[in-house]
């Protein structure tokens, strides 16, 4: 009996096992199919069958897609506000769900809370002509001041970083560092973030994830093409009768590299913080 079941239980993990592995398939084909489309030219793409193999092409694809758009620069223009928002997110959003956690007692918190967390109900695109209206007073247009700082306080990070908090650090820690003089701001900087670190790696990665794929914003405040990012550049290989399949395909594969990167580097260092605990 025991044979059996342990026999059973093999061949049910053997299917699950092949069963993930076959929805792995299907999720990764887009990404092989986007390289593969990448190394065929124009024609070899809208033939019938499409290409399922790597072809010759790719040097001549790429020389194209560099021809027309500045690589570099809509790579870096996409580092620098990714990067820089992601910081500030993780700052503010931090030091939001640090003061919400612990000040609870606070006149107006619950309120404020509930009215922060009622936000993430509205969508993004109901305030989009205010939000530009405001910008335009700002004098912010067609800089990058509109894709990094009214991104960096939104409510879900707050809210992420406050359930974070309240999970990781217990009371007795803000009691104990009130004990010893610490000040809020010390408590927060030297306390509670060295505790939090797997919450902001998770909020990190998708802060990222999420500013570089930005496409709207950036389509509506930009107009320099040297301030374009990665996703707003791949436009440009769009003509008005017709779309270069291959170089956006090259284009959008090295726009989405970074992206891979980023997610596995992030994702190991979420899990290796999840697995050593908060709480030291």
């Amino acid at each position: 009996m025991q044979g059996q079941a342990l026999s059973g239980n093999h061949t049910l993990r053997l299917i699950v096992t092949i069963g993930v592995a076959l929805i792995a398939l299907v999720f990764l084909f887009p990404f092989y199919w986007m390289i593969v489309l990448g190394t065929h030219t124009r024609p070899e793409v809208y033939s019938f069958p499409p290409p399922i193999l790597p072809g010759a092409a790719l040097l001549e694809n790429f020389q194209r897609l560099i021809e027309t758009l500045n690589l570099p620069l809509a790579m870096g223009n996409s580092f620098l506000i990714a990067i820089a928002t992601t910081l500030l997110t993780l700052f503010i959003c931090s030091l939001a769900g640090y003061g919400f956690s612990r000040y609870t007692q606070a006149p107006g918190n619950r309120w404020l809370f509930t009215f922060m967390l009622g936000t993430i109900m509205i969508p993004p695109t109901i305030g989009l002509i205010p939000w530009f209206v405001e910008m335009k007073w700002f004098g912010w247009l067609n800089t990058y001041w509109p894709l990094i700082v009214p991104a960096s306080a939104n409510a879900f990070g707050i809210f992420w970083m406050r359930q974070y908090i309240e999970q990781a650090i217990p009371r007795e820690l803000y009691d104990a560092s009130q004990v010893d003089g610490c000040s809020g701001w010390r408590t927060y900087w030297q306390l509670v973030l060295p505790l939090v670190l797997p919450g902001l790696a998770a909020l990190g990665v998708l802060t990222f994830l999420t500013t570089w794929n930005s496409f709207l914003i950036p389509l509506i405040v930009l107009n320099d093409k040297n301030l374009f990012t990665m996703p707003l550049a791949l436009t440009t290989l769009n003509a008005l009768y017709a779309t270069d399949v291959p170089a956006v395909m090259l284009g959008t594969f090295i726009s989405v590299l970074p992206i891979i990167i980023g997610f596995l580097l992030g994702t190991r260092y979420f899990i290796a913080g999840l697995t050593s605990g908060a709480l030291k």
